[in-house]
């Protein structure tokens, strides 16, 4: 849900009494607006006020939506781990150095594993850490940035699925749609500026090569039927042209990953037997990049594992293939799991694409003192309380560190008692 979705005056915080408005720099490209930089335990606001920023045009996950109003800004803390994934960015974004084909088997070897998900506890800040990096990548203005914050949306049988025969997946005309006006909007400056590279022949007409790379979008706009039936095809195009080019670096942010690999997901077919994310369109989409099927010549697939929603746990098939431990399992793994080939294509490679699998990266359990003293300080400012050391320690030694835990069950909860 995008920052105008909440239109009651109840969720209007600006300018309600007994606000204030809150001290913290703004997450720019290369530092924040205002003395200090980019450091652990700095707080940090993310650009709300530009259309095309990406908590704008994208939103954000629900309980994040909910803090953000709660405390009267999008605000969020700078830890190691935001450093770290910014230097990947970095990293991942850089030009080529040799001359790359994004759709060969051969390893790309000019730069590192470019895609990873992020694993941890719940409550570890991981669904924060995404946004971090999608906010940061389009404040640096080169980047194309695509966000997906709820996967588990594409995926609950929300949206309708028409079965098509030339992809030989379940369409999804309307989620498709979704994804690709998004993507116009967040980044409808540069991809005014790119233009086609190849030849494509949709219903709507011929599209050239040089064709502005917006003309697609707004080809799918220009249908005026409620299924949006070309909206499918032309996101795909759309993703084709942005992973052959080399001229920006892409960002595909994905929270809610764990969806993608579920046995089962919300559709279900004329035999009434569930339909898996992969043989979904929007799915198998996600999965081709994720995987390393397909690959974007410069930039960065990163997805993130929920662990908040019991009815979406982490599958036994993505943990095994991620190499995740089975410390945050809830029940031992059962040797008798049905696995899908297919889904192990897509998550393990095959061939010389084994190169490119996905690798995952552990979001440490705890917020430093110093990060967790910086939320402490910004909560207390936005409600205009005041706080001991032995306040902050109490809350502190009370959640283990762990950032939900502390904000939520700690600050939240003390603050509401006090009032």
């Amino acid at each position: 849900m995008g920052a105008t979705g909440l239109t009651h005056p109840i969720f209007e915080s600006a300018g309600a009494p007994g606000r204030v408005e809150l001290d913290v720099g703004v997450l720019l490209a290369g530092g924040l607006a205002g003395p200090g930089g980019l450091s652990p335990g700095t707080v940090a606001r993310f650009e709300d006020e530009d259309p095309s920023s990406p908590l704008r045009v994208y939103g954000v996950p629900k309980r994040m939506l909910v803090e953000f109003r709660i405390l009267g800004a999008p605000v969020s803390v700078i830890t190691s781990t935001t450093l770290s994934l910014i230097r990947l960015l970095h990293e991942a974004g850089r030009p080529l150095t040799s001359s790359y084909d994004p759709d060969s088997d051969a390893p790309a070897t000019t730069r590192p594993n470019a895609r990873i998900v992020l694993n941890g506890r719940a409550g570890t800040g991981k669904s924060f850490l995404l946004l971090q990096l999608a906010s940061y990548a389009h404040a640096l203005r080169d980047w194309i940035v695509i966000y997906v914050p709820r996967t588990r949306a594409l995926l609950d049988g929300s949206t309708p699925a028409v079965y098509s025969l030339q992809t030989q997946t379940w369409a999804q005309p309307r989620a498709a749609w979704n994804l690709l006006s998004r993507i116009g909007r967040a980044n409808v400056a540069l991809l005014a500026r790119m233009g086609t590279q190849r030849e494509c022949d949709r219903d709507a007409g011929h599209v050239k090569i040089g064709t502005p790379l917006t003309e697609l979008v707004n080809l799918a706009g220009q249908q005026q039927t409620i299924d949006h039936a070309l909206a499918p095809l032309l996101l795909d195009a759309l993703l084709t042209e942005l992973s052959i080019q080399t001229a920006h670096p892409v960002l595909l942010a994905i929270d809610d990953f764990q969806a993608l690999a579920m046995g089962r997901s919300g559709y279900r077919d004329p035999q009434f037997k569930g339909i898996r994310p992969h043989h979904l369109g929007m799915g198998r989409l996600l999965l081709e990049f994720a995987g390393g099927r397909r690959a974007f010549a410069r930039g960065l697939v990163i997805g993130a594992l929920s662990r908040s929603d019991p009815m979406f746990p982490v599958p036994p098939q993505l943990a095994a293939a991620l190499s995740i431990p089975d410390e945050f399992t809830p029940s031992p793994r059962s040797v008798r799991e049905r696995r899908s080939a297919q889904l192990a294509s897509y998550l393990e490679g095959e061939g010389k694409r084994r190169e490119r699998a996905l690798r995952a990266v552990r979001v440490p359990d705890a917020l430093s003192v110093r990060e967790a003293a910086a939320l402490f300080e910004v909560w207390l400012d936005a409600g205009r309380e005041t706080g001991a050391d032995e306040l902050f320690l109490g809350k502190y030694a009370e959640s283990s560190g762990n950032a939900r835990a502390f904000v939520w069950g700690g600050l939240l909860a003390t603050l509401q008692t006090a009032k």
